[in-house]
């Protein structure tokens, strides 16, 4: 099976990924490769999980006032992550990276609604995105297959140090929770293997037309600062934020796995970890019915955001820049909201 290599997104990163030749890899390398790519991937998500809410006003005003200050609207976006480890991965598994490019993006979309307080000075955003069936279907048969699964929400108040007047920018301090879920899979008709060395002979771990796939997840503790002002019918704006992520990243194989050409027993399955295990290697979570893995990554993403937002009646369009100081990788999005 050949899957045309598109420019878009992270689409490309697939498309070449599950490309896979019916040759054998050993477990050992695609572990410690997969491994790699997760602490690489895994180091951006927090980065990515941030994308939404990014409003150009620091703090929108009171829900009571005259007029009630509430806003609704959808956003998009994209940051980045260095393809070094995800190339070293391909390529045990068979891929030519040899015209990968060196950065790749993981998208972001998003429907996000913010009300201002009452009383004390403050507001309240939240945010919510996933992919409907009929646009699941749409990549599917545009890219030859591919499933592209994505699934976010998030949440945050900020509270106004200062509101702002015809001198005075406004300022706010924030804290939110973030979640973010995602990954590529298609189906890799015929088969692939894998070879396993016991200590005592070689032996082939195969599945047949497995479903294969890249799948990530985080959840984030985010603390931002923003500080904005409003110049005739534009609001530029700049911030920064600290966002803690609990991550995770990894492959999968669903299949049937047999085991030199039997199918596979728990004495075996048993023999494979543990002789991974001994040698210092995480071994895969494999069964009869398919092999994966996934390596857990904790940490601190620290970044500064800003653009500019058209102001048109009600209408607002964000423009935002992204750039993460932990690992050098970027992002921006786009965003159309109503606000009172």
């Amino acid at each position: 099976m050949t899957i045309s290599v598109k420019k878009s997104l992270s689409v490309a990163i697939l498309a070449a990924a599950l490309t896979l030749p019916a040759f054998s890899q050993s477990i050992e390398d695609l572990q410690n490769g997969a491994k790699a790519m997760a602490s690489t991937l895994s180091a951006t998500l927090p980065f990515n999980s941030t994308l939404g809410l990014n409003w150009s006003d620091a703090y929108i005003g009171q829900l009571l006032g005259i007029p009630p200050h509430f806003g609704v609207g959808v956003s998009a976006g994209a940051t980045t992550v260095k393809a070094d480890e995800i190339k070293t991965l391909l390529t045990t598994l068979g891929v030519d990276t040899g015209a990968f490019p060196g950065i790749v993006p993981i998208p972001a979309a998003v429907a996000e609604a913010r009300i201002g307080g009452f009383l004390l000075p403050f507001d309240i955003g939240v945010k919510g995105g996933y992919i409907p069936p009929d646009l699941g279907k749409t990549i599917k048969d545009v890219t030859g297959g591919l499933n592209l699964d994505y699934l976010a929400a998030g949440a945050d108040l900020r509270f106004a140090l200062i509101k702002g007047n015809l001198l005075l920018p406004r300022v706010s301090l924030g804290v939110g929770v973030n979640y973010m879920k995602g990954g590529l899979s298609t189906t890799l008709p015929g088969g692939q293997s894998f070879t396993f060395n016991d200590g005592a002979a070689n032996h082939i771990i195969a599945a047949t037309d497995p479903d294969l796939g890249l799948s990530w997840e985080t959840t984030t503790i985010d603390l931002k600062a923003q500080v904005s002002k409003s110049l005739l019918i534009f609001t530029p704006y700049l911030g920064v934020g600290a966002a803690y992520g609990m991550s995770k990243a990894g492959y999968f194989v669903k299949s049937d796995i047999t085991y030199d050409e039997n199918q596979i027993d728990n004495t075996q399955l048993q023999t494979i970890k543990d002789t991974l295990s001994n040698a210092g290697i995480t071994p895969p979570d494999i069964s009869a019915t398919g092999i994966s893995s996934y390596f857990a990554n904790n940490g601190w993403a620290f970044r500064a955001f800003g653009g500019l937002s058209l102001n048109i009646l009600v209408l607002r369009v964000d423009v935002t820049g992204l750039y993460n100081f932990s690992d050098g990788s970027y992002g921006g999005s786009l965003g159309v909201r109503f606000q009172l």
